[in-house]
């Protein structure tokens, strides 16, 4: 296992990780801060999240930034299930 340390960046905010945590190689870690980003984009601008990939020697290894794409599937399947409860709901007062 290899230390990996994940600095936040959000809305010009810089949270600098000083603990970090243990993954099993460089695309773990990357995967973990991809998981983080888009977790933090739910929550505002997607546009404003970055999360800085360092190894346990401080290099930087990537600067991942959310997938727009998941946004858009979670606003599009939210509004498929209003709409199929809609539909369920009109079949129930005229059927």
């Amino acid at each position: 296992m290899q230390h990996y340390y994940f600095d936040i960046c959000w809305d010009g905010e810089t949270l600098t990780d000083d603990e970090g945590t243990s993954h099993y190689d460089d695309g773990s870690a990357v995967f973990y801060a991809g998981t983080v980003a888009n977790r933090l984009a739910r929550c505002g601008r997607i546009e404003a999240v970055r999360v800085y990939v360092r190894d346990e020697r401080g290099r930087l290894l990537s600067i991942v930034v959310p997938r727009a794409c998941l946004s858009l599937a979670s606003n599009q399947s939210r509004l498929r299930a209003i709409v199929e409860r809609d539909r369920a709901r009109q079949m129930a007062m005229t059927g």
